[in-house]
């Protein structure tokens, strides 16, 4: 048996905060799928709006005529036709100015990569964010429990004091009674109590991608450090807050979109050369077959002149989403600085509820000894 229950307490592995992220963000479901997204934006950086287009063609059609042709004379001439035509073309359309636009393209896929790149950052902090606040509450959880452990421990004193008093004629079985009430209400509430240690355990095995009946163990790893300083919180948050670089990132986009837009008025100059290879063959001429082949090359301009006011458009769209972009950035600092100064206030404030706990409860130890004593002595 004693052999059981140590192979059993081998098998509960201790976890700190560390290795429970290190965990999750090897297995996490959503730390997956935003990586296999940052790898889809990776692959779409290419040099494509630089180069070439080339496309081979093929083309193969065949038509048989059948016709009859009737006389005044009551008789029919029957004919017959066949065509066979085949042709073989390769065609390049390289453009050489468009605006400036593939250059905009181009940066514009290099922002999107690091705004994904920022997704995938967002989704790790998120899940630290998560896990470290599950990691916690079960430190705080199981603190709970072993505080409510020692009032059970009270409470059966209480209660064992009483029921010998009830015994023994020393009391009339009121107090006996309440002690009763009392050991009740703190099971009760350590039942309760060890349930929610048990599902909280179960979220964070979801977190950390772990069988849901897994057995680990969390050790308390909370260090208070009072050396954080709001004005360097502010600036870093400034500098390094995932939301903030979101938006500015999304700044940038907005205007390589306005860029894109304004490409559309300018002219466009595309390189075209071809090679094409023909076969026909047809029995209404003497000849069995005929055959051509040949290249052709040149140069392409476009240049719009009026398109129903549609560039207009797009120019005044793209220049209204650029603005809205730079008041979003605007709006997102904003509020970034609101929750640093909010929660810095609740930092500040918890280092001095410590404080006060700390001495209420030496304060309260105090106090239950005295009062243990005094009842033991039947007072």
């Amino acid at each position: 048996a004693n052999g059981a229950v140590f192979a059993q307490s081998q098998q509960i592995e201790s976890y700190s905060l560390d290795k429970c992220i290190s965990e999750a963000l090897k297995n996490n479901y959503g730390i997956i799928v935003a990586g296999n997204n940052l790898e889809i934006a990776k692959n779409n950086v290419t040099p494509a709006p630089f180069l070439p287009d080339l496309n081979l063609t093929a083309r193969q059609t065949q038509n048989d005529t059948r016709q009859s042709n009737f006389v005044q004379s009551g008789s029919r001439e029957e004919t017959k036709t066949s065509l066979n035509n085949m042709s073989v073309g390769l065609t390049l359309n390289w453009r050489f100015f468009d605006g400036l636009g593939m250059f905009a393209e181009r940066a514009k896929q290099k922002e999107l990569l690091s705004n994904e790149q920022l997704y995938f950052r967002v989704e790790t902090e998120n899940l630290v964010m998560k896990l470290t606040g599950q990691y916690y509450l079960i430190v705080s959880l199981q603190s709970q429990v072993k505080l409510f452990e020692e009032s059970l421990s009270i409470s059966q004193t209480r209660y064992n004091h009483a029921f010998t008093r009830y015994k023994i004629g020393k009391d009339s079985g009121l107090e006996f009674k309440q002690a009763k009430i009392y050991l009740n209400s703190d099971s009760s509430r350590l039942l309760l109590l060890r349930e929610n240690v048990k599902n909280a355990y179960l979220e964070l095995y979801r977190l950390m991608n772990k069988p849901l009946d897994s057995k680990i163990s969390i050790v308390d790893t909370i260090i208070p450090d009072q050396k954080l300083e709001l004005e360097r919180l502010l600036a870093a948050s400034m500098d390094q807050n995932s939301s903030i670089l979101l938006a500015n990132n999304g700044a940038d986009i907005k205007f390589l979109d306005l860029e894109l837009a304004k490409a559309e008025r300018y002219p466009k100059i595309d390189f075209v050369a071809g090679y094409n290879r023909a076969l026909n063959e047809s029995s209404l001429f003497p000849d069995k077959y005929n055959l051509s082949n040949g290249a052709s090359w040149g140069f392409t301009l476009t240049l719009p002149i009026f398109t129903g006011n549609e560039i207009n458009r797009k120019v005044k769209n793209a220049r209204i989403a650029r603005e809205n972009a730079k008041i979003e950035v605007l709006d997102v600092r904003s509020n970034v600085e609101n929750q640093v100064r909010q929660m810095y206030n609740n930092y500040k404030y918890n280092f001095r509820q410590i404080d006060f706990e700390n001495e209420n409860k030496e304060t309260a130890s105090l106090n239950l000894d005295a009062a243990m004593e005094k009842y033991r002595l039947g007072a």
